[in-house]
């Protein structure tokens, strides 16, 4: 295999022979080189940018005008506090959709075989499924609630207040410069758009229809978004393991990622560089890219896991969203989110990260780091087309997440920052002008932070993996503030402030001490990452625990339920959606399912794996068979279901936009008369039969 020029016939196209040196394979991928025109990119972020500014808020108005929603403060903040389980579910799954799970995702495939997928879409599904607890309980105790730090004021007063307030802030600044930084790089990859232009103009779209209709605005515009990442995955999923002619079935794929991992092939310069995909995996069993048995795999999904914790426990988005939901749909709805959205990377990674493998893609550490193996890939298999496809997907990715983090800050600076310090009996107009204020400022403020991020050289997959070390600290204390009575404030500031450090700490040491330097490049190293993530979460819980059964508060939530709102406004709710013992039970079941599907996708379908040590191809057909299920399913009742429990409010809307307005306003106006009229009569009685006695 050594000596042979192309080493495979199917990648022939990026090895040529050299004069001289010999077989020489192409320094990357991309080359530096833009795929698609300027005018193209340019065109995709302003035109899909436009057209869901126009049309999302064309929906908040025909909603308005149609249905009756009254646009208040509340509104606007919480979207009534009556979404649906379909809804939910579609926002879950576009809120936690970012670029880095359709990029960062296919990368750990590239790194590591079909663990990358697995450990990606397992780690980062189950706090989605334990958050539903939580959901449940802000319904339980904190009805009234706008963010997690108003119930933070209220259980443990200003001091801890200003601290979570903090992480909260940070958690969405972390997000929100993970979105920008992975759209921004795939827009300069794929069209060559001026980077630092495209961090500017992702976010304009969002920002417009987000100040026009607030939170519904979002998760209208999440729904649609959803669909089309949905579409695209399915697509992209039959593409690789059914229809496409360089690939097209599990088993020449087994074959492919079986002959490039091969210890018989040259991974020398030049027939292959430093960086590039060639020859057995360092870690994994037999160097293998066919076996869940990977020591990098097992890392990544340790860090994976602890640093999703912080980006969902900690993201004012998750609980807003909680807020939002009707107490019947809050628990269905995040675990139905969480297990449609795992085969958003499970299922889209095994089929483009590992097709990238497959195909031999002379893909480059540093473009795979940038989150470029999707896209490379894409590019492979369907021409341009694959490239406009994937650049598509992506922009509803970053654009849908993005306005789930403008509403996420827009509710902490407004009821925590502006209600709370600065002007406490804020009328609903003010706090709605404060409102659309911060989200114009946040969205501006992000698009300059993204830059100077860019400017300094930092990667998608470092931010990834670092968030879990500054804000993994604060899981455990948000947790016990909702779940144990005993927790207390002191134990929740100290195990917060100190988790932060101490975890810091440590990842800048572990850097130092194995690799002798701390740069970019180190610190974004799994040994300290590891070892970061763990010491953050884990420090930040034990103070807390410590000090709270030392101290204990034995709290009973009189507080929590004490928050009010800003207008008082009649409930559309029965009044049985809120009785105890239904929102108790609707716990247990949260509970019961959330644990169970977790032990299931990270202890036992892992452990199952193990003694298959390096697929065979029945088994590895078997595992795209999975993928594929997932992603047509997990699709299929994410577009259906919110249409299904919304079809009564669509009717409703279609008969008022196919009925003559004038019409209905006069007919409204006799109504009124009629009314007028109706009332009037038992007055008029009285009067006439006064009268007669009178006459008499």
């Amino acid at each position: 295999m050594s000596s042979e020029c192309p080493p495979f016939e199917f990648s022939g196209k990026y090895y040529h022979v050299h004069a001289g040196v010999g077989c020489v394979r192409q320094s990357s991928f991309f080359e530096g080189k833009a795929v698609l025109n300027q005018g193209l990119g340019y065109s995709v972020i302003l035109g899909f940018g436009a057209f869901f500014a126009i049309f999302t808020s064309l929906l908040v108005w025909l909603e308005k005008r149609y249905v009756g929603s009254h646009h208040t403060s509340e509104w606007f903040n919480t979207a009534g506090r009556n979404v649906k389980t379909g809804l939910i579910a579609s926002v879950i799954v576009s809120q936690w959709t970012w670029a880095a799970t359709i990029l960062q995702s296919s990368n750990v495939a590239w790194q590591y075989g079909i663990s990358g997928p697995f450990w990606y879409a397992s780690g980062a599904t189950i706090q989605v499924l334990l958050f539903g607890v939580m959901a449940i309980e802000i319904k339980r105790k904190a009805p009234s609630a706008h963010t997690v730090c108003e119930i933070v004021k209220a259980r443990w007063g200003k001091a801890a207040h200003i601290v979570f307030l903090a992480f909260c802030l940070l958690t969405n600044i972390i997000v929100t410069a993970m979105l920008l930084l992975g759209g921004s790089a795939v827009v300069n990859a794929l069209t060559g758009v001026n980077i630092y232009a495209a961090s500017f103009l992702i976010p304009l779209g969002v920002i417009i229809y987000t100040l026009a209709g607030g939170l519904k605005a979002t998760f209208l515009a999440s729904y649609i978004h959803s669909v089309i990442v949905h579409v695209a995955l399915v697509i992209f999923v039959y593409l690789v393991y059914t229809a496409s002619d360089k690939l097209g079935s599990p088993s020449i794929v087994h074959i492919r990622l079986r002959e490039i991992a091969s210890n018989l092939r040259s991974c020398h310069e030049p027939i292959s560089h430093n960086g590039q995909s060639c020859g057995p995996i360092d870690g994994n069993y037999k160097g293998s890219y066919l076996t869940m048995l990977s020591s990098g795999g097992f890392v990544f999904g340790i860090i994976n896991i602890v640093g999703n914790f912080g980006t969902v426990f900690v993201d004012n988005g998750y609980w807003v969203s909680a807020i939002a939901a009707r107490p019947s749909s809050t628990h269905k709805g995040y675990l139905l989110g969480g297990l449609v959205w795992f085969a958003v990377p499970f299922s889209l990674a095994t089929s483009l990260g590992l097709g990238a493998l497959a195909l031999d893609l002379p893909l480059t550490e540093n473009e795979a780091s940038h989150g470029l193996v999707p896209l490379a890939t894409s590019i492979a298999l369907m021409g341009n087309g694959g490239s406009i496809l994937l650049l598509t997907m992506l922009f509803m990715a970053v654009t849908s997440a993005g306005s789930s983090e403008l509403i996420a800050v827009s509710s902490l600076c407004t009821y925590d920052i502006y209600r709370t310090y600065i002007n406490p009996d804020a009328s609903g107009k003010k706090i709605l002008s404060v409102s659309r204020a911060v989200i114009l400022g946040f969205g501006c403020f992000m698009g300059l932070f993204a830059v100077i991020l860019n400017k300094v050289g930092v990667s998608l997959g470092w931010m990834y993996l670092a968030m879990g070390v500054l804000i993994g600290s604060a899981v455990l204390p948000i947790v016990f503030m909702l779940l144990w009575r005993k927790a207390n404030a002191i134990g929740a500031i100290l195990g917060t402030i100190v988790g932060c450090i101490f975890g810091t700490v440590t990842w800048l040491s572990v850097a130092n001490v194995e690799y002798g330097r701390v740069n970019l490049d180190t610190t974004g190293r799994n040994a300290p990452m590891l070892a970061g993530n763990l010491v953050s979460i884990l420090t930040g819980g034990a103070i807390h625990a410590v000090c709270s059964l030392l101290w204990p508060q034995n709290y009973n939530w009189d507080t929590t339920r004490q928050i009010t709102t800003v207008e008082m406004e009649k409930s559309d709710l029965p009044a049985e959606e809120f009785k105890e013992e239904k929102l108790t039970k609707a716990r247990s079941w949260i509970v019961k399912w959330g644990v169970g599907f977790t032990t299931v996708i990270v202890i036992l379908w892992p452990l199952l794996t193990l003694p298959a040590g390096e697929f065979s191809v029945g088994y590895f057909t078997f595992w795209a068979v999975v993928a594929i299920a997932w992603g047509t399913i997990g699709s299929a009742v994410i577009i259906a279901l919110p249409i299904i429990e919304s079809w009564k409010t669509i009717e409703n809307v279609c008969v008022g936009m196919f009925t003559n307005d004038r019409l209905m306003e006069k007919v409204e106006e006799m109504n009124f008369k009629l009314n007028s009229i109706m009332l009037a009569i038992p007055e008029a009685e009285k009067a006439y039969l006064l009268e007669n006695e009178k006459a008499k």
